[in-house]
Formats: C-alpha cells, structure tokens, sequence
C-alpha cells in the first residue's frame, strides 16, 4: 500500500512541477492570444448557434435615449429627406467576426478582423451602417497600420464605398495583463489614436474593471459640401464644418484587456457660417445591462483563470509538486523496521511463566 501511494503521490507531484515550469510563460502566452476566427458571442433570441454562419448573433449592443440625430433617407422616388429627431431611443449593434487567412501563415502575432455597426432610431428606421477591417497584434491588441486596413466611406450616393485607413492605438482592446496607465485608443471621428487614461476601479456584476477615460474637446474635423436641405434652406449645397466632441469611457478587464462596458458622451453637429449649425448626433450612449451581464459573466471567469496561470500557477505547482514528490520517494525509498520477536528481560518472563504454572492448583 506505501508503494501504491508513494508512486501516485511522486507521478502528481511530477505532474504539477511541470506544469509549474510551463505555466509562465509559455501556457500563459498561449492562452494570453486572441483567436484569429472570432465571432459573435451574444444572441438576440438566446436560442441560436453564435458559431453557424447564419445567426442572430452579436458582439455589443449599445443604446441611448433622448438623443438628438440626423436622419438621412431617400424614400421610393429617390428623393432626399432630412429628419432632425430630437427625443430618439438609438440602438447601436456591433459585430465583429475574425478573417483568418489574411496574413501569411508564418505571421503568427497578426489578427484581422472585421467589425459592422448598424445604428437605427427605434420605431423610425435606421441610421447609419458602417464597416471597418482592422489588423492588430494578438498579444498587445495594438493595431499594426496594415494596409488591409479599410473602412466604409458610403454616402447616398455610393453606400459600398470603402477607402483606405492607418489605424493606431488599441481598437477592440486592451493588452492583457493591462496596466493602470494611459494608453493610445483609436478614435473613428479623428482618424487617429488619442490618449485614455486610468482613472478608477469598478466591480461590474462581480468582475472587477479598470475604468479608463478618453475626452475629446469640440474640434473641426473637416469641411465639406452638403445639401442646403440639411438646414430646411434651398438651393445648392452649402459648405460646412464638421464639429466633433466625445466622452468615452471604457470598462475594461484587465487580465485579458477585454471591454466589458463602453459609454460615449457624443456631440457630432454641422456648421454652416450662412445657416448655423445642426446636430447630427448628441446624447449618452452605451452597452446596454445584456451586454455588461454577458461581458461581466464571460470574461471575468476567463479573467480570473487567466490571473491564476499568471501569477499562482508556478509557485503552487512548484512548491506543492516538490513537497509530493518528496513524500512520494520517501514512501517509496524508506523501508518500515521490522518487528523483532518479544524477548524476556533478565529472565522475568521465563520465571513468570513459571509462577504462572506452579499458582495452579
């Protein structure tokens, strides 16, 4: 029996000690990777298959109320209208799905993947559709400015126009293992990576996040040629500036750097020296509670189990394995003394005996 448990504690201990020897870095660096074939994770109807090709599946959904918006639509005769919404419940859906096959196949740090946000004022119609191609380091989540890297530039004239991007910054993430610092995080509106910084600590339905903050002051775009219909006015296009303001802030988990939670304080207007100025969007938007509750559940697990292999894996594995090892040998090595016969001392047990024997009647 001491060999049978000697030999199960020495095969385990051996067992953890390696483990304690991969665990970091290398079964940490590979599961600290973000997969190359990424799909939805959260289904509308709760019912469907996220990995099938076709579902009613979706990464974030993000709303807002009381927004203002500008809604551009062409009806059955093509003609343009312009409807100033001023108390919109806007819902916004985010999907984002891997393509892998993009990089070469010995390019093992790249991932491509493509992200589509459909924004539409409920119980009016939609808003805006767009597409970006974003390729980032899987370690880092760090974009790498490919130049696969697109993004949609339709308008009602070409809604399938796509032009060229150079991406910076973090765009889908954070890095794992993310640091209470400020970091570099891609905003759309500007075209470049702007700085967000730490600024607390939040538990969110259990998981604890790093709360991180990006805020952009009112700032001209750009300038451009709109329709005077834009500003209930007549005649040819007018030209206007692009204003742009933005909040963000972001609830990540800092193990694998995921976004749990994100929320934009937005003002987007037109300004029209002639006409003054119209706001395309503005109001507080942000992942809705489904979106946090799923996040939250998902990745503050694989957070915590992604820390463990981190940080306690090695010495536990190290130190526990050690100590099994040892008594695992010991039993095994160490022989038990035998038992020697039991002797009389100074001949008391023979004389009992005798005592014994003439006590009888």
């Amino acid at each position: 029996m001491r060999r049978i448990f000697g030999g199960i504690a020495t095969a385990l201990g051996t067992a953890l000690v390696v483990v304690g020897f991969l665990a970091n870095p290398y079964l940490y660096n590979q599961l600290a990777t973000v997969p190359l074939d990424q799909h939805p994770a959260i289904s509308e109807s709760g019912e469907q298959d996220c990995e099938a090709e076709v579902n009613d599946c979706y990464t974030s959904r993000s709303e807002g109320t009381g927004m203002e918006v500008l809604r551009l639509w062409a009806d059955a005769e093509e003609k343009a209208h312009y409807d100033k919404l001023t108390d919109a419940h806007v819902l916004s859906t985010r999907t984002v799905v891997g393509v892998p096959g993009e990089v070469s196949g010995d390019d093992e740090r790249t991932a491509v993947w493509q992200t589509g946000v459909k924004s539409e004022a409920a119980g009016v119609g939609d808003l805006t559709y767009s597409m970006e191609v974003v390729t980032f380091d899987r370690v880092t989540g760090e974009t790498t400015g490919s130049p696969l890297d697109v993004r949609s530039a339709g308008d009602l004239d070409d809604p399938e126009k796509v032009v060229p991007v150079l991406h910076s910054g973090q765009f889908f993430k954070f890095p794992f293992n993310a640091q209470k610092k400020t970091y570099q995080f891609w905003d759309g509106d500007l075209g470049q990576a702007v700085p967000i910084e730490f600024i607390r600590e939040e538990n969110l339905y259990g998981t604890e996040t790093y709360v991180f903050q990006q805020s952009i002051p009112k700032t001209r775009v750009t300038t451009r040629s709109v329709p005077a219909g834009i500003f209930d006015a007549t005649g040819e296009n007018v030209d206007v500036e692009v204003m742009y303001a933005n909040k963000r802030t972001l609830w990540v988990e800092p193990n694998t750097g995921v976004i749990v939670k994100g929320q934009e304080e937005l003002e987007r207007s037109l300004v029209s020296a002639q006409y003054g100025s119209v706001n395309t969007t503005k109001g507080t938007i942000g992942y809705n509670e489904k979106t946090v509750l799923a996040n939250a559940e998902t990745w503050g697990s694989k957070g915590r189990l992604l820390g463990f292999v981190r940080d306690t894996l090695k010495p536990v594995g190290l130190v526990v394995g050690g100590l099994l090892v040892l008594v695992g040998l010991a039993l095994l090595l160490v022989r038990p003394r035998r038992e020697e016969p039991a002797q009389g001392v100074d001949g008391l047990g023979t004389l009992g005996s005798r005592r014994q024997r003439t006590a009888r009647p």
